[in-house]
């Protein structure tokens, strides 16, 4: 069954669930949306932080990094 095909299975018999169905669905998807939005946000956080950090100079080169994770020996 693709994802079309269970979307239409769940629309048409959702109505013929029982209350604790419905709330284990809606959790399910709340718990979902938040995890989505979170992620989002510490996505963009991250983001402007290093955006900062380039602009007060604050990052290795390629050169450096290649340097400090050169295997020892």
């Amino acid at each position: 069954m693709n994802i079309i095909e269970k979307r239409d299975y769940i629309h048409n018999h959702l109505a013929k669930a029982d209350e604790k169905i419905i709330d284990e669905l809606f959790e399910k998807l709340r718990s979902f949306l938040n995890d989505e939005v979170t992620l989002k946000s510490k996505l963009v956080n991250r983001a402007k932080k290093s955006e900062e950090d380039i602009h007060s100079g604050r990052y290795f080169t390629r050169e450096e990094v290649e340097k400090k994770t050169e295997p020892l020996g």
